[in-house]
């Protein structure tokens, strides 16, 4: 049907990407372009003396071994408990997914805290361990590499686990059950199964490891030295030439995982045929599937409910809780309100930007240029805002604000929320957007009227997820943060280095509180418009 587009679909196209490079681009920009040109022209003398500097190289092989073994070790573990969750089917399913998730939500930072509690120097289990064999046994010490490669993979796996759900739901049935009819179930495992789903398994590896990549917190916490957190120093002495061509062999590994998983998954998604069954059979015998749940969900208690015990265990006494409201209740309200923001303008930027871009691979492309902001980490763009912003006049007046933490959280995180409505606009019949048109509905009201109604509940989705990343955003709020008007995040991260452990963990407790309240929430209203959408239609 050939669509007639008005000016006001032009203009308001317009406008939104024009919003989209101010926020996500310009950053990005700015910080390349003051790396570039200095007082006596174009120069790449900053990145000739960063890069060939061999410490820089030490660091990328620190956060490469960080990101590599991360992504082993949570690929192997998020696909056994996924395929254990959906394939098989163990008891106990419906409530083990959720305390899965939380592991996820649970800001690494706060995790890092909870497992040096446990694995450090002075920690519970090195205590026990020398009160029972002697006080000369020495134990394993987590500040090293293997100590942050343990705490990402207990905070990431759930990513796998989720994609290999995702995955397996998605499969047709009807090919493993031809597979069985003259081969073995090994055999149809490993030629048909393992095939078809390896491309989500991938996906959630390959996130996985830009997310350990650039983490800041878990290696600073742990003091081991990676190229986010040189960025972060490099930014904290206003260094921003050398911090920008320090992140360039960080950019070129992102840029390495994005290809392969354009070249090799993507074209692989088509194997799913999406034919899902509304009941799949339990597969394995029963104590198969007994011992199945206890291994998930002994990685569950692991992963989540340990550390929030030991942080819950060092708030004693439960005065801490009073102390810590009384000192940073400021903060809490600034966090509350930096979050509702962000979220709200991530989904009212995302939505016009996944409706306009339907049907043009061009402007896809573009909107797709929003993943540069996350992939050069956190510090990357607290230094971009920091140049762009930081400027006398009506630009001042946003640096000092708290609309620079929104920006920050926007440009980190609009390529998830458009994604996720690109996604959702995808699965919408086209006859319905045919049935407007020959109706003689404005593109406005067809936005308003058709299209908004049914994507409600993905739409409470994308704003409750993004209320909870704005809301333990650390990496670029750190940098851009205005006097006096600090984030709990931020609070939170100068505490566990100079604070009291007491205070810590309560602090760290109010924070997941909020984070797992806030994601039960999404759940609930995600749910409830979800049925409410299948009842009317």
């Amino acid at each position: 049907m050939t669509r007639v587009r008005s000016w006001s679909y032009w203009l308001c196209a317009i406008a939104a990407l024009a919003a989209f490079a101010i926020i996500a681009l310009l950053p990005v920009g700015a910080v390349l372009f003051r790396s570039l040109w200095n007082d006596h022209g174009f120069s790449l003398d900053v990145y000739r003396a960063v890069l060939t500097e061999g410490r820089q190289w030490d660091l990328l092989a620190n956060s490469l071994t960080i990101a590599a073994g991360t992504t082993l070790l949570a690929t192997l573990l998020g696909a056994s408990v996924g395929f254990l969750i959906e394939y098989h089917r163990v008891p106990g399913r419906a409530l083990l997914g959720p305390c899965i998730a939380a592991a996820f939500l649970i800001p690494p930072q706060i995790a890092a805290i909870a497992w040096i509690d446990l694995l450090g120097r002075n920690g519970f289990l090195a205590r026990a361990v020398k009160h029972m064999l002697g006080a000369s046994v020495s134990f394993p010490n987590v500040y090293t590499v293997g100590g942050v490669v343990l705490v990402l993979t207990l905070c990431c796996y759930p990513i796998v686990v989720l994609t290999t759900v995702v995955w397996l739901r998605r499969f047709d049935e009807r090919l493993e059950e031809a597979g069985r009819l003259t081969s073995s179930d090994k055999r149809v495992f490993r030629a048909i199964m393992l095939p078809i789903v390896a491309p989500g398994i991938l996906t959630g590896a390959l996130f996985v490891f830009v997310l350990c990549l650039i983490e800041l917190g878990v290696p600073s916490l742990l003091q081991v030295n990676t190229y986010p957190v040189e960025l972060y120093a490099s930014s904290a002495y206003a260094d921003f030439p050398a911090a920008t061509a320090q992140s360039l062999p960080l950019v070129a590994c992102g840029c390495l995982a994005l290809a392969v998983w354009v070249l090799y998954i993507r074209p692989r998604q088509a194997w799913l045929t999406g034919a899902a069954r509304q009941h799949r059979p339990r597969r394995g015998r029963r104590s198969v599937r007994v011992l199945g749940a206890s291994c998930c969900w002994s990685v569950a208690i692991v992963s989540t409910v340990l550390p929030v015990a030991v942080l819950v265990y060092r708030t004693l006494p439960l005065r801490s809780f009073v102390e810590v409201w009384q000192t940073a209740k400021e903060e809490i309200a600034t966090s509350f309100v930096v979050a509702a923001v962000s979220a709200t303008v991530l989904v009212a930027l995302a939505l016009p930007l996944a409706y306009f871009s339907r049907g043009r691979a061009w402007l896809s492309r573009f909107c797709a240029l929003s993943l540069i902001p996350f992939m050069i980490s956190g510090p990357m763009i607290g230094m971009g805002l920091i140049g762009l912003w930081n400027r006398p006049g009506p630009m001042g007046l946003v640096y000092d604000s708290l609309l620079i933490i929104v920006l920050a959280c926007v440009a980190r995180f609009i390529f998830f929320a458009h994604q996720g409505l690109a996604g959702a606009f995808r699965d919408l019949h086209p006859r319905l957007e045919e049935a407007a048109v020959v109706a003689g509905a404005p593109w406005w009201r067809q936005l308003t009227e058709v299209f908004i109604p049914l994507l409600r509940p993905t739409l409470v989705a994308l704003w409750g997820l993004a209320f909870i990343f704005s809301f333990r955003e650390l990496d670029a709020a750190v940098l851009v943060t205005p006097p006096g008007r600090t984030p709990l995040s931020v609070r939170l991260f100068t505490l566990m280095h100079y604070g009291p452990s007491r205070l810590v963990a309560a602090l760290s407790v109010l924070t997941v509180a909020v984070i797992l309240a806030s994601g039960v929430g999404t759940m609930v209203l995600y749910t409830r418009w979800r049925r409410l959408l299948v009842e009317r239609n």
